[in-house]
């Protein structure tokens, strides 16, 4: 395992080191760990460098000494992660708060990153009202009570049938996230918008999401799309983790992206 100190938290991370100077930066969804991107990982090889790691409160990274969460915060993070590991060159890859934790760090730092794949996000994700309820039943209930509803949205119906002990797994995970790392990062999605930002970008960037995802619909994302007057890629039979639902599709497009830089 690989650890390092940033800031107030210990960050979990992997980092394989490519053949060229381009590194992809993986940054996860609401609720998972790095565990998420095995399967891409595994069909990129070894040309370009990979990083991984699992937010501050999630994984195995401990929380830290916030006490309320900020996107701002989980992009420094990164940041220092990349410091330390010495990347100069970079894209970055956002699934859900990770496309925001992008635009965050691209509003900070445009001269670091390469390009950015934004996956099933957008610059404003829900609303105020449905993070507050999300983050009163994990408050009282556990993460057990919204398990259910959230599985539905991460895996097309498709994926639950056809591999069920896959599926059980990355129930665990769910289930198993600390509900307090869980909660600051409801928080900061809920406070998050990056459409002012969007609007912005000066760099190669791409969309994809899910044919069949619920959290972030295909509809918001052709927006988000729009706003940065980029390409729009939708994955048949996939939900809102493309990366596990299609990885090889997911991972075609990312070296489509990469090899155009």
């Amino acid at each position: 395992m690989q650890a390092v100190r940033i800031h107030d938290t210990t960050i979990h991370y992997a980092y394989n080191k490519g053949e060229k100077n381009l590194c992809l930066v993986f940054i996860n969804s609401l609720g998972t760990d790095f565990r998420i991107w095995d399967a891409v990982i595994d069909g990129l090889g070894t040309e370009f460098g990979t990083l991984r790691f699992d937010k501050r409160g999630h994984g195995l990274s401990s929380l830290g000494a916030v006490e309320k969460g900020s996107i701002s915060s989980y992009a420094a993070d990164v940041i220092g992660l990349c410091e330390v590991l010495d990347l100069d060159k970079i894209v970055l890859v956002g699934l859900s708060i990770g496309g925001l934790i992008s635009l965050d760090i691209y509003q900070r730092y445009p001269n670091k990153i390469a390009g950015i794949v934004f996956m099933d996000t957008a610059p404003k994700i829900g609303t105020a009202e449905a993070w507050n309820n999300r983050i009163q039943a994990i408050s009282t209930k556990g993460m057990q009570a919204v398990a259910p509803s959230i599985l539905t949205n991460w895996f097309s119906p498709s994926f639950q049938e056809q591999q069920p002990a896959a599926f059980a797994l990355y129930q665990a995970m769910l289930e198993r996230a600390d509900v307090s790392g869980y909660r600051i990062a409801c928080e900061a999605i809920r406070d998050a918008d990056y459409t002012e930002t969007a609007q912005g970008i000066a760099i190669p960037v791409i969309c994809m999401v899910g044919e069949e995802d619920k959290s972030t619909p295909v509809a918001l994302v052709q927006g988000f799309a729009q706003l940065m007057n980029c390409s729009l890629i939708t994955i048949p039979n996939a939900g809102h983790l493309p990366c596990v639902d299609s990885p090889e599709r997911t991972t075609v497009i990312l070296q489509d992206f990469i090899s155009a830089l």
